[in-house]
């Protein structure tokens, strides 16, 4: 390891070895962002054989192979064939293959021939394979937007609050808002 030749150096070349030490402490590293880039690195993966009792949250990607009863907020979701999710999923993009009970809201939204979800889709972008399983209401974000902003608009001083129609609550949909699954279907194919 250490020959002759290490003490035949000039000492002038000493001080330089020692600065070198010191130059990786002054560029920074990956240590000094501690929060993943959204989507990127390697998802959270809830294993088959684990099932999680309360909400999961990440900024990055999360990958359900087991249960989760409890809500999920995530950048991407991924519910694989033989998972099952009781709660609500919120993401940027959501890929179903497995069941869910609950809403799922995403602007992008998949759901696969596996799939069984029982309860509302609020999207932007709505993939349904045939074959997949869908029991609830399916609607756009703008929708559900404009639904919001109705609510919000300024009442007319001249018309109480509790005479306001139906419609303007957004609680009362139309008859075709509502699918049922033989419909979502014939939407994929």
């Amino acid at each position: 390891m250490f020959s002759k030749g290490d003490k035949d150096k000039a000492p002038s070349t000493q001080p330089e070895t020692a600065a070198k030490p010191a130059q990786p402490l002054q560029t920074p590293g990956p240590i000094a962002s501690a929060k993943p880039a959204r989507g990127g690195g390697a998802p959270s993966i809830i294993s088959a054989d684990l099932k999680v009792v309360g909400n999961l949250e990440s900024n990055g990607d999360i990958q359900v192979d087991g249960t989760v009863q409890g809500d999920i907020l995530s950048h991407t979701v991924t519910v694989t064939d033989g998972a099952h999710i009781e709660g609500a999923i919120v993401a940027d993009t959501a890929h179903i293959n497995g069941s869910v009970k609950g809403q799922i809201k995403a602007p992008r939204i998949v759901i696969a021939k596996s799939a069984k979800v029982v309860g509302d889709v609020v999207h932007e972008t709505l993939t349904i394979e045939a074959g997949a399983h869908l029991e609830g209401q399916y609607r756009r974000i703008e929708s559900e937007k404009a639904a919001s902003a109705s609510k919000s608009a300024a009442k007319p001083a001249d018309q109480p609050a509790a005479a306001k129609p139906a419609a303007a609550s957004g609680n009362a949909a139309p008859a075709s808002a509502a699918k049922s699954s033989s419909d979502a279907a014939a939407v994929a194919g």
